[in-house]
């Protein structure tokens, strides 16, 4: 046996490097390299859901300078133009005492008649001195809500920054399953003409031959299912970073190459690499993540709230005046036809005993808002706690599980090379070698696999402890 021809074999090294490094469909096609990072930038620049949130940013933020600009004193400016109908004329008194007719006509001349138009121009100030504390509540609850706002927007950035590494890495998986996949059904094809001319040479069975046909369907119906895979993770993906309208279902057609690998592609926050402090991690995500910020703001938003339902309860004191140019002065009577200068000043006391019962209500109903507050301060953190220590757990246990198939990987060579030798020697047949190589290259890819996950681990962690700045 040891001088039949050995069969023509990829060298391990290169199946490895195919599995790891090259992306499908790419040898032929003008691709864009993509990394990590730049598939995180683009998702980010792009989602909708950022987007909105950052208007809804913008939106509070104009709303809360809306609330301390109305701190401000109101000043209106107004002028306008009237046109008046003309009054109907008196008939004058006429009686035998000529000293009351004089007195009388004199007086109907003189409240009678007028301008036949009206010209004025008003200033208008208006300012409220004591308002139950509204306006100062209002102002403080809006820049609470700012917050509340700001720690939405961030909390939607992560969630897409993970999703978005997430699915770069599944395609990454994908692509590098269909490989493997696509050389171990060449490898079966060799395996399965190996075992027919050994049946016809007397020194296999039927048995033999079929169940080599059942792995051959077998890895057949498998690298259809694993292009399957990948059309959807590169769909998902695709999605994420802003390309809605690719349909493509492989690297090439859609126009990217997955350049970042398992193991070499920079960390999404510093820390992830050494030991891993859960406590520190805990107290860092306790601070940092926004649902946690959000929770304390709308506690405090709660506490203004509850100031501001009380308004009712005190007196409103508002400042007024006036200055007034008009053409006639209504203050001058009788009617002049000529412009005159006045003004007023004034304040104003209000109580409204009425609302009295309903601004009670309302004091009960914010108290019961701000104890909704500080128990969803309680859960968001009991939540984030929990959501630390579960990322924590699955990064040690991603770790020590690729330190384990890294094992499997020397194993499955050195069967390979074993099984070469006891072929060259004529101890094994050459479906063996085929068999033993199959076996390295799912070692190899296991070991792909494993790295894959460490790292959606570390960005899962990195998002649960608020640690990547974006």
């Amino acid at each position: 046996m040891s001088a039949r021809a050995a069969p023509r074999l990829m060298p391990v090294s290169l199946i490895a490097l195919a599995a790891l490094l090259l992306p499908i469909g790419l040898a032929a096609q003008s691709v864009r390299p993509l990394s990590v990072e730049a598939a995180v930038a683009a998702g980010l620049g792009s989602d909708p859901g950022v987007k909105g949130a950052a208007w809804d940013l913008a939106s509070a933020r104009a709303k809360a300078k809306d609330a301390a600009d109305r701190m401000l004193p109101s000043v209106a400016l107004s002028t306008g133009y009237t046109m008046l109908s003309q009054e109907p004329g008196v008939t004058p008194v006429n009686t035998p005492d000529a000293t009351v007719n004089k007195t009388v006509n004199y007086l109907l001349g003189a409240f009678t008649g007028g301008p036949t138009d009206s010209r004025d121009v008003r200033v208008d100030l208006q300012y409220p001195v004591f308002a139950g504390f509204r306006v100062r509540e209002a102002i403080q609850i809006s820049k609470l809500q700012v917050l509340g706002k700001e720690a939405a927007a961030e909390l939607s950035r992560r969630a897409l920054a993970f999703e978005i590494r997430r699915s770069y890495w599944e395609s990454v998986r994908a692509s590098a399953n269909v490989a493997v996949l696509e050389r171990n059904l060449e490898l079966e094809k060799l395996t399965r003409e190996d075992v027919r001319n050994l049946v016809e040479q007397g020194m296999a069975t039927t048995a033999d031959s079929l169940a080599e046909d059942a792995r051959f369907d077998q890895t057949t119906l498998a690298l259809d299912d694993a292009k399957s895979m990948l059309e959807l993770s590169l769909l998902q993906l695709s999605t994420l970073i802003g390309d809605r309208n690719a349909s493509a279902s492989t690297l090439g057609e859609l126009g990217y190459d997955l350049v970042s690998k398992p193991g070499e592609a920079p960390l999404p926050a510093s820390g992830l690499s050494g030991p891993i402090d859960e406590a520190a991690l805990v107290e860092t995500a306790l601070a940092n993540r926004p649902e946690s910020r959000g929770a304390v703001a709308a506690l405090g938003a709660a506490n203004h709230a509850l100031a501001a339902s009380r308004a009712d309860q005190f007196p409103t004191v508002v400042l007024n005046g006036s200055i007034s140019y008009a053409d006639p002065d209504p203050r001058l009577f009788p009617p002049v036809d000529k412009f005159n200068l006045t003004w007023s000043a004034g304040i104003r006391l209000r109580y409204e005993l009425g609302g009295m019962p309903g601004a009670i209500e309302r004091g009960k109903a914010a108290e019961a808002d701000l104890e909704k507050a500080r128990a969803d301060i309680a859960r968001a953190r009991n939540g984030i706690a929990l959501d630390v220590r579960r990322c924590v757990l699955a990064l040690k246990r991603s770790q020590t599980s690729l330190e384990l198939t890294h094992g499997l990987v020397g194993q499955a060579e050195e069967s390979l090379r074993v099984t070469r030798q006891k072929y060259d020697n004529g101890l094994a047949k050459n479906s063996d070698v085929l068999q033993a190589e199959i076996a390295t290259l799912r070692a190899g890819l296991a070991v792909e696999s494993k790295a894959i996950d460490l790292e959606i681990a570390r960005a899962d962690l990195a998002r649960a402890a608020a640690m990547e700045t974006l």
